[in-house]
């Protein structure tokens, strides 16, 4: 047996063809459905398959890729005419596809244009390949078919691409016992108890990609804006009643619709969630919030601390400056901790009050034996200072290492999904789609300071090879960028989906 029938007693491998990527503004062109059902011991294979007038034309791009022309679906049914029929071999079933999110989208939508509400279970054999072959990527169809040695089907076309899941899924009996397989099916399959006040579709519309998350109330404005490198996931996550801490509980309650945007990864994502909760101001996202009071660490020239609103910030301090810290208040529990920890002067620090540091008596911890007394002259204000710069260089914010813009370069090969981060002295000037754009932002974005971008940029610079980042230097007067360590498949064409 394939699967336990415990999980579901009929699985529908489906694949579309379309006129482009989007549900909403796009049409299918062509379904292939391969329906099985399991009785007992015994398997029931039907196959069911037709094109569909999408009544728009189809783009030549696409005509080439699936061999569909607009001669040919000319006489073809239109989905209404044949919604009833498939809505019926798909009743019960689990949706079963490749990247599932693309096919069971078009499909719901056009449901829905007929006057149908079309909801199921939904299993995608990229995350399918992923879970049980984690190491070996990529997971296209393509690369399964090759992988599996599966030949004999048209690619590109409806029921040629559905038998294919179906003989994929096949030969998985030959490399995994069929409990291992129902437990994957089921892990994947697993769905959280939503919200009454949610549509119970309302995780299906969600990808399983990096992004941005929005939650909203009874108006237009978020009440909670977050992020993950899974987005279905982590939005289901939110609404799991086994584990939900009273202020999800709270949130889950006044959450009436649910919003994404989908990033390459998690540098985008960070981004992205970071300038939406500064302009939007989400009531729930309260810690977030308070990193408006972010302040920074810097020292005058006789070796005082002093701080500096991240507002405030002047790009010719980088490789002065600390932090930053979220506020005032943060900062100063560093520091006495520091200097608690390391006999350090709190005059020195700052932190003693306006009287007593304008005095020449010595700082409270000299007087409990906890300082070494820079205060009064037993060490030296250069020792002092080179001592605390050794302990808070894990906070330095460096001076800028390029001489000019440079873009990290941020790609989903299996959402085909490529995005253009443009920094400058620490600055976020934004994140596009192609070369073009970021030398233009190179070019004619303003320099403005931000706090958590700064932090995320130095983060990612540090950190791009394990993230597999490439970078492109873009220089402002040059729009022709020179691409340093980027490989052919980081700066791949734009590809339409995975298929």
């Amino acid at each position: 047996m394939m699967f336990d029938p415990a999980i579901a007693p009929r699985f529908a491998f489906i694949d579309v063809e379309t006129t482009g990527s989007s549900p909403t503004r796009e049409r299918i062109t062509e379904i292939g459905v391969v329906r099985v059902d399991f009785d007992g011991d015994s398997v029931r294979v039907d196959e069911w398959c037709t094109l569909i007038n999408p009544g728009i034309p189809i783009p030549s791009e696409i005509q080439w890729l699936t061999g569909i022309t607009n001669d040919m679906v000319k006489s073809a049914p239109s989905f209404v005419d044949i919604a009833q029929p498939l809505f019926d071999l798909l009743e019960g079933a689990v949706f079963v596809a490749h990247n599932a999110h693309f096919d069971y989208g078009f499909i719901r939508a056009a449901f829905c244009r007929a006057g149908l509400a079309y909801t199921a279970r939904t299993l995608c054999t990229v995350r399918l390949s992923r879970y049980l072959y984690p190491d070996r990527a990529p997971h296209t169809l393509d690369a399964l078919i090759e992988r599996f040695e599966i030949s004999g089907e048209q690619r590109h076309r409806a029921l040629g691409d559905a038998r294919v899941l179906w003989r994929w899924v096949q030969k998985l009996r030959n490399r995994h016992q069929p409990s291992e397989l129902s437990d994957a099916v089921r892990t994947l399959l697993r769905r959280p108890a939503l919200p009454s006040n949610l549509p119970p579709d309302a995780i299906d519309a969600l990808p399983h990609a990096p992004g941005v998350y929005i939650f909203y109330g009874l108006n237009q404005h978020p009440i909670y804006i977050g992020k993950s490198i899974d987005l279905r996931s982590r939005v289901a996550a939110h609404f799991n009643a086994e584990h939900r801490a009273a202020r999800e509980l709270r949130l889950s309650q006044e959450v009436h619709r649910v919003d994404y945007e989908e990033t390459a990864g998690e540098l985008g994502a960070s981004l992205r969630e970071s300038e939406l909760i500064k302009t939007r101001l989400p009531a729930h996202n309260i810690a977030s919030r308070r990193k408006l009071n972010q302040v920074l660490l810097s020292f005058a020239n006789d070796g005082r601390a002093a701080t500096i609103r991240s507002s405030a910030f002047d790009l010719a301090q980088l490789g002065k400056c600390y932090g930053p810290f979220s506020s005032r208040a943060s900062l100063r529990r560093t520091l006495v901790e520091l200097a608690s920890e390391h006999h350090l002067c709190l005059k020195m620090l700052g932190l003693e009050g306006r009287r007593k540091a304008a005095d020449d008596s010595p700082c409270f911890n000299h007087q409990l034996r906890r300082c070494r007394g820079a205060c009064v002259g037993s060490e030296g204000r250069d020792e002092h200072s080179a001592r605390l710069a050794e302990l808070i260089a894990q906070w330095l914010l460096p001076p800028w290492p390029y001489a000019h813009a440079v873009a990290l370069v941020e790609e989903n090969a299996d959402r085909f999904q490529q995005q253009w981060h443009v920094f400058d002295q620490w600055c976020w000037l934004g994140s596009v789609k192609s070369l073009d754009a970021a030398a233009r932002l190179a070019r004619c974005a303003p320099r403005a300071f931000e706090a958590d971008a700064a932090r995320l940029s130095v983060q990612a610079m540090s950190d791009r090879s394990r993230r597999k980042l490439a970078w492109v230097e873009l220089p402002r007067a040059d729009p022709q960028a020179t691409i340093a360590a980027v490989s052919a498949d980081c700066l791949s064409e734009q590809a339409i989906t995975e298929c």
